[in-house]
């Protein structure tokens, strides 16, 4: 059974982890930075490094770019019993990353967690949350997803890093790259508003919430995003060449819309 889990990195979603996991198991944390007691969970104690890799589960709550350190930092401590998880939001580099530098000392999950502190919130728990999960190496763990699956409620989604990219280049990299842009325009509120131009200002909103830290990581980290990316600045760019010419016709316009409908 898993009695303790150790959260290494405790900015805002390693915090809520923390209180998420407490009520269940003995949690410990260990941050870089002091952290103000006030902004520790009730249940949740602070510690060293050394005592955070005795934990029998190690939660990597670090963007990509702190993820190395962090695998370095546990290396010395972690034995073959001890499980390593990381929850960046992508997961072929992640993958590289714990394989090179805790391939043969631990064993190894792959997880990103399809939601965070604003959607934990709206949703009043992690009752049918989703979670993506891949075994990496030393799997299966069914203790491990019994925790999840059945004491947290979340829902388990087993696919590889490759896939889980491919797939996540669409859900994140396009719709962040889109909210990005879209936030740095600043659009106006207006007594004109539609309900299509309201859905335009909640993802501009929804934005707002997400870190630079977590922009970057889903557009840099995934190896996928690139190419959507450029896609998508090639239908602007040859719609507004259209508009332009005064070539845009009928059937243009429909094709987009039943696009858009499938």
């Amino acid at each position: 059974m898993i009695k303790s889990v150790a959260i290494v990195g405790f900015g805002s979603f390693g915090t809520l982890l923390a209180e998420i996991l407490a009520p269940h198991v003995e949690v410990r944390a260990f941050s870089r930075r002091s952290i103000n007691a006030e902004d520790i969970p009730s249940g949740v104690s602070m510690c060293s490094i050394s005592e955070a890799a005795a934990c029998d589960l190690i939660i990597l709550a670090n963007d990509l770019a702190g993820l190395k350190a962090s695998c370095e930092a546990i290396a010395p401590y972690v034995t073959s019993k001890t499980v390593v998880m990381d929850v960046c939001s992508v997961k072929t580099k992640p993958a590289r990353i714990l394989e090179a530098v805790l391939s043969d000392k631990c064993k190894l999950l792959l997880t990103h967690p399809l939601f965070g502190p604003q959607s934990y919130a709206n949703n009043g728990g992690t009752e049918g949350l989703r979670i993506v999960w891949h075994d990496q190496i030393g799997g299966p763990f069914p203790e491990i997803e019994d925790l999840f699956s059945e004491v947290l409620g979340l829902k388990i989604l087993k696919i590889s890093p490759d896939d889980h990219d491919k797939d996540m280049a669409w859900v994140h990299a396009l719709t962040f790259f889109v909210g990005r842009g879209l936030l740095n325009l600043d659009p106006p509120e207006t007594p004109l508003a539609t309900h299509y131009y309201k859905e335009l200002m909640d993802l501009v909103s929804q934005e707002k919430q997400h870190s630079y830290e977590l922009f970057m990581t889903v557009q840099q980290g995934n190896p996928y995003a690139d190419q959507i990316r450029k896609r998508f600045v090639d239908s602007l760019e040859a719609l507004e060449s259209k508009i332009v010419t005064g070539s845009i016709s009928v059937n243009d316009i429909d094709k987009s819309h039943q696009t858009a409908i499938i």
